[in-house]
């Protein structure tokens, strides 16, 4: 649609034939004043646009690097939370042979019980028998 490379083409031929005129101290018409004026402000963009690009740049090298931290970061929480969870699954196991003490502690107290309450009733069995005969 619009060719850029043949405006800045015209454009630049304009303004060097006015700045041609500028030097030769002759005086300017209002046409020629605008094509310095646009030259001017083409200047001004393609600096600006320059500028900007070189900004964007920076800018997303220094989100890259930024990223780059965070994902340092994530892997450290990961690692973390690798840890944490061979910690919970060492505390998962003593609290598996926890259980298994209370098992055999509860099965020990038990027979003992039972022990007791039989040697409990042949004691008394014997007192009775005894109080019975004599």
């Amino acid at each position: 649609m619009f060719d850029n490379d043949y405006f800045e083409r015209w454009l630049d031929s304009e303004a060097s034939k006015a700045m041609e005129k500028i030097t030769n101290h002759e005086s300017i018409d209002q046409q020629e004043m605008m094509v310095l004026v646009l030259k001017a402000q083409t200047n001004h963009i393609t600096h600006m646009e320059q500028d900007l690009r070189g900004e964007m740049i920076a800018l997303r090298e220094d989100m890259d690097k930024r990223f780059e931290q965070i994902n340092k970061r994530f892997e450290q929480v990961d690692k973390r939370f690798e840890q944490v969870d061979k910690r919970f699954e060492q505390v998962d196991k003593r609290f598996e042979q926890v259980d298994k003490r209370f098992d055999t502690m509860i099965a020990r107290m038990d027979k003992f019980m039972i022990w007791s309450f039989s040697n409990t009733f042949i004691a008394a069995g014997i007192v009775v028998a005894l109080v019975k005969y004599l």
